[in-house]
């Protein structure tokens, strides 16, 4: 019997940790994780890699936004077919 307490979405990084998203057919992998907060706001670091396997990822940009940007492009993604997956191996 199902749980009908159990959350139906994927929830967007914890404050306190970092995560991560894959597109397969882009091969494209993306690491969120927190930055030191500033006194402008809370800070996420966006960083792309380029993801044939089974080779490990290469670097590919890095790019910093603030935090209620990040959970936003977190949700977006997720809508257009990003999924949800652990750091790769390294």
């Amino acid at each position: 019997m199902p749980n009908r307490y159990r959350a139906t979405h994927e929830s967007p990084p914890k404050p306190e940790g970092e995560g991560w998203l894959v597109n397969g057919d882009e091969q494209l992998l993306v690491r969120f994780s927190n930055d030191n907060p500033t006194a402008h706001g809370q800070w996420v670091i966006l960083s792309t890699y380029s993801w044939v396997r089974p080779h490990p990822p290469v670097p590919q940009s890095q790019r910093r936004m603030l935090r209620h940007n990040a959970v936003e492009a977190w949700k977006n993604m997720q809508m257009v077919g990003w999924r949800r997956c652990h750091p790769p191996v390294r």
